[in-house]
């Protein structure tokens, strides 16, 4: 039975960043990265957006060869296709998920970890020594590895989180269902992603359109099922797009769930912690995660690299993790996620009224400030809902 010191289950950016911080935190301790799929990053499971600030926290963006697209603008779109051009600078990039989750797992694996691809968790078991026993199939078989602590980044399956204990259910109108094309010969503006709202578009949640380059983009929709007409996804979004983009070739397409909860009570127990989407670290009101990941993933790493240092990776040890996170996100997503319940009550009126006396604000001062104090003056309705956002 293979020993290690630290088991990471999942190489996206959660567990690459996991491994690579308990690498350099203690050079000393053996630290394996496991990925299920034959190489980190595909199938691709995202719209793949990731906001500036919180990716030069772990990487240069500039002229790296994952990404696929700077934006440098939002265009907000009402139900009635009424647009609103937010401005900005340097909001953020499209990503080439495929790359980039392999240049962190590359990242990895030079500070030392031991990168394992096809090899997926299949059962996890307490040992008496006080370790995990991890169950791992790969193409030559079965083997048990023990590890001292087991980080779980396993997306929103969440396996090690249930086999260690902790409780991760979702409820229902906590997850949306997601489907996203790759379309092709489409017209949009190239430097700007574009958010869609409304009942008949995308009941609980939006559609997007996040540029890959000129004319082609990551065009999807996510949606509460509880909230939907009997449609799935997928066929709410191909009506969208017959009704924006008629004439666009697909080239691909991805289906999947992403949960817009709070992060889960308890994200730690002996010798375990999870991160990124399998602890419901998502931004809830907008459900991106990519960044969240890596942060939690950078806290993980780090935490159990100071436990196992000094010998204790009880759950009592390993608890500074959770605290960190709350304080670092974890309190913020508790107010997104009121807000998106209280937003969830107004209807698509308010929201086509609210975009055309936004766009009588001048384009150059048409901040994402600027225009939320717009709209309690001129809607005051919206006064509970901020009020709901911030008590």
């Amino acid at each position: 039975m293979p020993d290690v010191d630290v088991l990471v289950v999942g190489a996206g950016p959660a567990g690459a960043v996991a491994a690579r911080e308990a690498k350099c935190a203690a050079p000393e301790l053996d630290v394996a990265l496991l990925e299920r799929d034959p190489a980190p990053g595909t199938p691709v499971r995202c719209a793949e957006g990731v906001g500036d600030a919180g990716l030069r926290e772990f990487a240069d963006p500039d002229g790296a060869s994952w990404v696929a697209r700077k934006i440098t603008r939002v265009i907000l779109v009402a139900p009635d296709d009424t647009e609103v051009k937010v401005e900005g600078r340097d909001v953020g990039w499209i990503l080439d998920r495929t790359r980039f989750d392999a240049f962190l797992a590359d990242e990895a694996g030079r500070a030392g970890a031991a990168v394992l691809v096809e090899s997926e968790a299949a059962g996890m078991s307490r040992g008496t020594d006080g370790t995990w026993h991890v169950r791992i199939r790969n193409p030559r078989g079965e083997q048990m590895f023990r590890a001292r602590i087991v980080i779980g980044a396993d997306g929103v399956e969440a396996m090690v989180g249930r086999w260690a204990g902790l409780e991760a259910r979702v409820p229902a109108r906590d997850m949306e269902s997601c489907a996203q094309y790759v379309l092709q010969g489409i017209d949009f503006d190239p430097d700007a992603i574009y958010l869609q709202f409304g009942r008949d578009i995308a009941p609980g949640g939006y559609a997007w359109l996040f540029p890959k380059g000129v004319a082609v983009a990551n065009v999807g929709l996510g949606l509460v099922a509880l909230k939907a007409d009997g449609r799935n996804a997928r066929q709410y979004l191909d009506d969208w797009i017959a009704r924006r983009y008629p004439g666009g070739a697909r080239t691909g397409h991805t289906v999947g769930g992403v949960i817009v909860h709070t992060t889960i009570q308890a994200t730690y127990t002996d010798g375990a912690l999870v991160a990124g989407d399998a602890a419901h670290m998502i931004n809830p009101l907008s459900g991106g995660g990519i960044v969240n990941a890596m942060k939690a993933g950078r806290l993980a790493g780090r935490t159990a690299a100071a436990a196992l240092r000094a010998g204790d990776p009880s759950a009592r040890r390993l608890a500074q993790y959770h605290c960190a996170w709350m304080d670092l996100l974890g309190h913020d997503h508790l107010k997104y996620y009121r807000l998106k319940r209280a937003l969830e009550e107004l209807d698509d009126g308010f929201f086509n009224a609210l975009a055309r006396t936004v766009n009588r604000i001048p384009q150059d001062q048409r901040t994402l400030g600027r225009i939320f104090r717009h709209a309690l003056v001129r809607h005051p309705q919206l006064i509970p809902v901020a009020a709901r956002f911030f008590l």
